[in-house]
């Protein structure tokens, strides 16, 4: 198989994030200029632009890609499996949440395991999330952690780097913020001794505008997800080792 020539594909899942991405691409290029790889920046916007963004991510040398198959975050990760070229994949939030600054700390942990995951919830970890969705999120985290058996702290994160080949062989099924855990679910339960790698970090507040996240079909949607993904472990056998 050939090799990526890219190092590192960047990839920002987005809906209606014209504001943040005009703040956050050039902060981006200024980072990965520094860690002297080859590298791309994608956003995977919705299907039809909503706003500005095409024209921001041409003023700023960013590869623009429209999510297909559907209006769902889902869909744009399904998007970024096809779009994304390098041979490390790092996905992050368009609405500044995941700070550009934290990326090199990811990058540095790349051949220490499968998965390195930027963390709220290790020693050192922490969010700057209203009160409602920290315990939403720690709701989650605590039940797939017990369910499935998972032996990490933050499943739900999406600020992650992926091998990328890796990361584009998953089948992915989820439609919501749900496939967070799901891509988690099917690489770490999939090889055996498979390495989490888990990296404090704090998640700060969106930068601009307001989140898309409903509360209804976020508890519709992880709870349909939990009875999936507990059927798929177990029909793959012991869990995998984390690194910490």
């Amino acid at each position: 198989m050939t090799q990526p020539s890219i190092d590192l594909s960047v990839v920002l899942p987005a809906y209606e994030e014209a504001q943040n991405l005009d703040m956050l691409l050039p902060a981006l290029h200024r980072v990965l200029a520094d860690l002297g790889v080859t590298y791309e920046i994608v956003v995977v916007d919705t299907q039809t632009p909503h706003d500005e963004s095409p024209s921001i991510c041409a003023r700023h040398s960013v590869r623009y890609v429209p999510r297909t198959g559907g209006a769902f975050y889902g869909d744009a990760i399904r998007s970024a499996q096809a779009a994304a070229l390098g041979r490390y994949i790092i996905l992050m939030d368009a609405d500044g949440s995941h700070g550009p600054g934290f990326i090199p700390k990811l990058w540095a942990q790349r051949d220490e395991a499968g998965v390195v995951i930027a963390s709220r919830y290790v020693r050192g970890g922490q969010t700057e999330n209203p009160a409602i969705l920290i315990f939403m999120s720690l709701t989650v985290n605590y039940i797939f952690r017990v369910c499935l058996g998972l032996r990490c702290a933050d499943v739900s994160n999406s600020f992650r780097l992926y091998q990328g080949d890796e990361f584009r062989s998953l089948k992915l099924l989820c439609n919501h913020f749900d496939i967070v855990e799901e891509i988690l679910i099917k690489l770490y339960f999939a090889r055996k001794n498979y390495l989490l790698k888990e990296v404090p970090f704090t998640f700060e507040k969106r930068k601009a505008g307001k989140t898309k996240r409903k509360l209804l079909s976020f508890a519709i949607g992880y709870g349909v997800t939990l009875l999936r993904l507990h059927r798929l472990k177990s029909s793959m056998g012991k869990p995998s080792t984390l690194s910490s």
